[in-house]
Order: C-alpha cells, then sequence, then structure tokens
C-alpha cells in the first residue's frame, strides 16, 4: 500500500515538474505542493512581477513571467518624421485633439505646445481656476476670448504672475472674476492692442494697468462698474486710442462730463450711449468741438440731448459717416427730415454722413415717407441699417466665431 502510494506521488511529481527527492524531504513537515492550486494561481494574480512567492503556497517556487510584448520602435516610421513635418500635421487638428497628443510623449509635449499652435484661443463660457488661465496665456498666446467664463480662486492659490508680452487681443467680456484678479491679470499685459471688458468690475489701478498699453487702439467699457476720475484719466491718456464703447457704464454726472471735456482727439468711434439725463447738449458742443475726427458717434439712450447738439455734430464733424441717435426723444421728427432731404445736395458738408440710425423717435408714417426718399437715386443716406453698435465689441451678433474680425473658431 504505501510503495502504491510512494508511485503515484512519484508519477505527480514528474507532471508538475518537481523531483521526488525535493518532495520528499518535506514530507516530514507536513508540507505538500501546491503551486497549481487556487491559493497559488491568486497570489501569481494578485503578484505577477514576484519571483519568489510568500510562503504558504508551497515550498517549490518557480519563476513566473509574463509574455512580453514585442517592441514596435524599430517598426515605428513616425519618428523618422522630421519635426517641421509633424509640426505642420499638428496645425491641422483642433486644441482638443492637440492636448491629447501632448500626453504621448515629451517631443509630442514639445511640439504640441509651440507658439504657432496657440496663436488664437476662442473659448467661451468656460469655468476654470486662475492657475489655468495663467498656464493657458503662457503659451504666447496672441487673440485670447473667454467671455461668458468663470474664473474662480483657491485660499492658498497665487495671481497671475507670468508676464504675457505676446498677447494684443484679450476678450473678457462679461466674465465672473474678482477685480483683484483682473488686477494681477492686466498688470502682465503690455503689448494690448484691443481689450474687452464689457459688463466687467474694475477700480482705478485697473485702468492703470490699462493705461500702461500705449499702443491700446480699440478699448470697450460697456456696462463697467467702478470706473472713477483717477480710473478716467489713465484711459483718456492713451493717445492711440481709436475707438472706445463706455456705454451704459456706471459714472457719475462730474466723471461723465470730465470724460467728454478731456476725450482723446484722434479717437475715430466712440459710443456714449446709455447715459439717460446725463448726457446734456453742452457736453456734446465741447466733443465736437475737441474730436475733428469722429468716423462713428453713438449717444442713444440720451433724453437730454436737443437737436441743437445735432446740428453742431454735423457742423464740426466734416468726416462723420454714421450716427446714432436712437430713443433720443428731445430730438423733433421735422429736424430729422431735414437731414434727409439735405443727403440729396452733394455740395453739402453733411455729404460724408452714410447712415443714421433714429430708431423709435419716428412714428410709422414718418418712416414710409423717408423710405419713398430712399427710392430716389441721389439718395445716398441710409436709415436704420443698423440696430446694435459694434463700436469695440469683439463679437458681432452675426459672426460668434471671430475675434475683433479675426477668424477664431471655438476651441474646446
Amino acid at each position: 500500500m504505501e510503495d502504491s502510494r510512494e508511485s503515484t506521488l512519484n508519477k505527480k511529481d514528474v507532471i508538475d515538474g518537481t523531483s521526488s527527492s525535493n518532495y520528499l524531504g518535506c514530507k516530514d513537515l507536513g508540507v505538500y505542493s501546491l503551486e497549481n492550486s487556487r491559493g497559488s494561481k491568486r497570489s501569481r494574480y494578485l503578484y505577477p512581477d514576484t519571483k519568489i512567492w510568500p510562503m504558504g503556497y508551497g515550498l517549490n517556487t518557480y519563476v513566473y513571467k509574463r509574455k512580453q510584448k514585442k517592441c514596435l520602435m524599430n517598426n515605428d516610421n513616425f519618428d523618422t518624421l522630421p519635426e517641421e513635418i509633424v509640426l505642420k500635421i499638428f496645425k491641422m487638428m483642433d486644441k482638443r485633439t492637440l492636448l491629447k497628443c501632448a500626453l504621448v510623449c515629451h517631443q509630442w509635449r514639445r511640439i504640441a505646445y509651440d507658439e504657432s499652435l496657440w496663436q488664437h484661443l476662442n473659448i467661451p463660457s468656460r469655468r476654470m481656476s486662475v492657475e489655468t488661465l495663467d498656464n493657458i496665456l503662457a503659451r504666447n498666446i496672441k487673440y485670447f476670448s473667454a467671455s461668458h467664463s468663470n474664473f474662480y480662486i483657491f485660499a492658498n492659490q497665487c495671481l497671475c504672475k507670468t508676464p504675457f508680452p505676446k498677447l494684443q487681443y484679450l476678450d473678457l467680456s462679461s466674465v465672473f472674476m474678482h477685480y483683484n484678479t483682473l488686477r494681477s491679470l492686466l498688470r502682465q499685459c503690455s503689448n494690448l492692442i484691443k481689450l474687452s471688458l464689457e459688463n466687467c468690475t474694475v477700480d482705478s489701478l485697473c485702468c492703470q494697468y490699462i493705461g500702461y498699453n500705449t499702443n491700446l487702439k480699440v478699448l470697450n467699457l460697456a456696462s463697467t462698474v467702478g470706473l472713477d476720475r483717477n480710473g478716467l484719466e489713465h484711459i483718456v491718456s492713451l493717445q492711440n486710442l481709436e475707438e472706445l464703447n463706455v456705454s451704459w457704464a456706471k459714472l457719475e454726472d462730474d466723471n461723465l462730463h470730465y470724460l467728454v471735456a478731456n476725450m482723446i482727439p484722434n479717437i475715430k468711434c466712440l459710443n456714449i450711449s446709455g447715459f439717460l439725463k446725463q448726457l446734456a447738449d453742452f457736453d456734446l458742443s465741447r466733443l465736437s468741438s475737441r474730436c475733428t475726427k469722429l468716423i462713428e458717434l453713438d449717444i442713444s439712450d440720451s433724453l437730454a440731448i436737443t437737436a441743437s447738439s445735432l446740428d453742431k455734430i454735423l457742423e464740426k464733424n466734416h468726416e462723420l459717416k454714421v450716427l446714432s441717435i436712437n430713443r433720443c426723444y428731445n430730438i423733433d421728427t421735422p429736424r430729422l427730415l431735414n437731414l434727409t432731404e439735405l443727403s440729396r445736395r452733394k455740395r453739402n458738408s453733411i455729404m460724408s454722413l452714410k447712415e443714421v440710425n433714429f430708431i423709435g423717435i419716428t412714428p410709422t408714417r414718418i418712416l414710409e415717407d423717408i423710405a419713398n426718399m430712399l427710392n430716389n437715386p441721389d439718395m445716398v443716406l441710409k436709415i436704420n441699417g443698423s440696430k446694435f453698435s459694434g463700436i469695440g465689441r469683439p463679437k458681432l451678433a452675426q459672426n460668434k466665431h471671430t475675434i475683433w474680425e479675426i477668424p477664431a473658431f471655438i476651441d474646446c
């Protein structure tokens, strides 16, 4: 009986690949081979890289090795391409795919973050931290738009500390951002050409940092809160400014009078609409005498101005092409009819005027008379061609995929 048991064990040892001497040497200890047991398989699954298995799974241990996958480096023809070719391929990708490619290897990350691929970025209505914004702008972006976005900051998080010397077009319209964060962002910008802070909260320091951008040509401060006398002093110091929009901004009467009286002489497009009874005739008289290069002027929703202001504007501004006086109810209708009648006379000084908008102040009957006048081939004046002003605004209603007429499709 004992001989048959030993022969059976010897056969099992041969099948398991163990020698009977090793197995029989442990027989007195009461230990048997468990290499193919459930516990041993579980150990091999949990510890695939372990060469010596933990005690309790048998004394006869083996070296287990996973099957290695064949290396594909020798067959990867993509690595043989020059980086210039890879860069051209990356230029055809959108930003989301580009970020995924940056995770492949160090070489692709370096190519994917090349500044030529990040010239413009349009990411409206996003929620991100200030640190993320800092990392994005650090890629030397030239055109950046994050309108209607929410920027939050943690308690121990630093504000923007990286300079952005190549940032020229910045659109932060209707962003939810604390003015301290906005202040730290504007402090790092020194070469801005066009800036939009519509519906934002600013202070005098924000305006001071805006004033450091001496090459600024377009500034949109519509519906802003926090403008004061000190901040306006920095705004009017921008001598290269050509377009300014301060419509519906929260300004006190004295600050508004100061802004109009000290307006930049070289300004070409100005929107000072929405001040209701704050803007008076003497303000427009000063403006007409000081700014003689105006091409487009919007004084809509000014309830205190009269037809005398309209006469002074047309008398002093010979280069004026677009005039918007929507909902200016104190301007009488006969004066508007006289304006359209004068547009027939080519020798008249107002022949440079191409468009007049007076929505909301003209009865339907008068509009029909004006429409009959427009049928005249000598009529060169366009009536009510624009319902909304586009002065200083980076994105018009008919094209939201641009930043100041520069193509910038929505990314990510």
